[in-house]
């Protein structure tokens, strides 16, 4: 089967960058899309962030299937981390961060006022995978335009602190994927929620897999068709996507598939 292709050397770089600084930070949080929560971690990131605290963000709340998500919240806090779900453009994300923070953070204070020391500003590390919202978090935290947002991956390229509050700080980070993933099917979902650009990938393999899980009843609703043997050429006719003498561009008609998927033209979506 056709690989995924998704690796580009700037990624490398960060990852090295980040495991220098990891020392410097009291915890992490890490983004993730609730679309997909587990294949868009990043084990990488989680070996480099290793024995710190962890916040996931469960980001594009208002893009997944809210069943599907309150389950993978539930599993994430048995596993120790801690947890906000979150919609990054209508959501108080500053304040939401900042009481799970004070939280995180409690012990150590509460330690430090025990000794008479005066606490520092906290320090976390951001991470995730391209296209998770992250900077946009980033610039709701700094109240101010941080991070360059574009809605595609691998936009942020530099480590950056920025200042929160007297009680905490940020160290942004690039996006991140990994060189392999665990399985094929994992830069699959990384793509149908848009962490991987669009020439990393072969198009018909990743709609193939959508079309494949989606149900008849939602393409039917969305649509007004569903048969999946004849679904592209079916879009591209309804469209008006053709090319010479005629025919169904399936390119154009696959493409607009991925895109409905991506943003949200579906309806919520989970894919874990």
């Amino acid at each position: 089967m056709t690989q995924v292709q998704w690796f580009p050397g700037h990624m490398a770089k960060a990852i090295r960058l980040i495991e220098d600084m990891i020392h410097t930070v009291d915890f992490v949080i890490e983004c993730r899309d609730a679309r997909a929560p587990f294949s868009t971690r990043n084990p990488v990131l989680a070996r480099a962030t290793h024995q710190k605290k962890i916040l996931v963000v469960l980001t594009k709340r208002d893009l997944a299937e809210a069943e599907g998500v309150k389950k993978w919240e539930k599993k994430l806090i048995a596993q120790g981390a801690e947890v906000l779900v979150v919609d990054v453009l209508n959501d108080n994300i500053k304040r939401l961060v900042l009481e799970k923070t004070a939280l995180i953070m409690q012990e150590k204070h509460e330690r430090d006022r025990r000794r008479g020391i005066r606490s520092r500003p906290s320090r976390a590390m951001i991470v995730g995978v391209p296209n998770v919202g992250k900077s946009t978090i980033i610039n709701q935290l700094g109240s101010r335009k941080a991070a360059k947002v574009e809605n595609r991956p691998g936009v942020t390229q530099a480590l950056k602190l920025i200042k929160v509050s007297t009680e905490l700080e940020i160290i942004d980070t690039p996006g991140v994927l990994w060189p392999k993933f665990e399985n094929e099917e994992m830069g699959i979902k990384c793509a149908l929620v848009g962490s991987i650009k669009e020439t990393g990938y072969p198009l018909e393999l990743i709609t193939d897999y959508a079309l494949n899980r989606l149900s008849g009843k939602l393409l039917k609703s969305v649509y007004g068709f569903n048969d999946k043997n004849t679904f592209f050429n079916d879009l591209a006719l309804s469209k008006g996507f053709l090319v010479l003498k005629g025919n169904p561009d399936f390119e154009k008609a696959r493409r607009t598939f991925l895109h409905d998927i991506q943003n949200g033209g579906l309806g919520p979506l989970i894919w874990d």
